[in-house]
């Protein structure tokens, strides 16, 4: 085979994968609690807490995902949907829209979900999706989200949108799909954390692409 022709070849077959640039038109971090920090957040999720309409944490068995799977006109069906979230001056409903061409991340509004989709994002063929939440305030303000990016791997992807519904960053792959849960803590109301007894705790924090530029230049020198 040419090389040419070969180049085609393997640039195809990583279409054919999902091999896409993740998303950073903002950029975000998933920085590793402390212990002190873990161990308040461990306590809030064994509490039950970040009940206040921001976050949502999926308790609901496969079977039951199944029975309550439905189907839009467009034929997309909604494997997976949150309860009700607050975001900005809108109550959504966050989903997995599966399509013939792949899985989707849905927000819609959640009174007319059926018909108001506000936004979609490509995201890989898996369909659990352990958590969501809303942080921040006024034009901060940014909803996460947490999917399995692949069919049949213990993996979990990171999402935030803005406010536009938008995809705005993507992390990279984190183990398990199932065990994360979204936290709204006291302490930082301006945040969120995701909790993984059995991997880790991350709060989810927003770099300051200036201050990097400046230290990598600094360092350059």
């Amino acid at each position: 085979m040419k090389p040419f022709a070969r180049m085609i070849l393997v640039s195809s077959l990583a279409l054919a994968a999902g091999c896409v640039s993740r998303i950073d038109l903002e950029h975000w971090k998933l920085e590793p609690c402390d212990a002190a920090t873990t161990a308040e957040i461990a306590r809030l999720v064994e509490k039950g807490a970040s009940r206040d309409g921001r976050v949502w944490n999926d308790n609901v068995s496969h079977k039951e995902w199944e029975r309550r799977q439905y189907e839009l006109r467009d034929g997309t069906t909604i494997v997976s949907e949150s309860s009700p979230l607050r975001f900005g001056t809108n109550t959504v409903c966050v989903a997995v829209a599966a399509t013939s061409e792949g899985n989707y991340i849905q927000i819609a509004d959640s009174m007319f979900k059926t018909t108001e989709i506000l936004g979609r994002h490509r995201a890989g063929w898996g369909y659990i999706l352990p958590c969501a939440a809303s942080f921040g305030s006024g034009e901060d303000e940014r909803l996460v989200v947490m999917k399995a990016p692949r069919t049949y791997h213990n993996w979990s992807q990171v999402y935030v949108f803005d406010q536009s519904f938008k995809c705005v960053w993507e992390s990279d792959e984190i183990k398990d799909r199932t065990g994360w849960r979204a936290v709204v803590s006291p302490s930082h109301p301006d945040s969120v954390f995701l909790y993984n007894k059995h991997v880790a705790c991350y709060r989810l924090v927003r770099v300051n692409v200036h201050d990097v530029t400046a230290k990598q230049m600094k360092g350059a020198r």
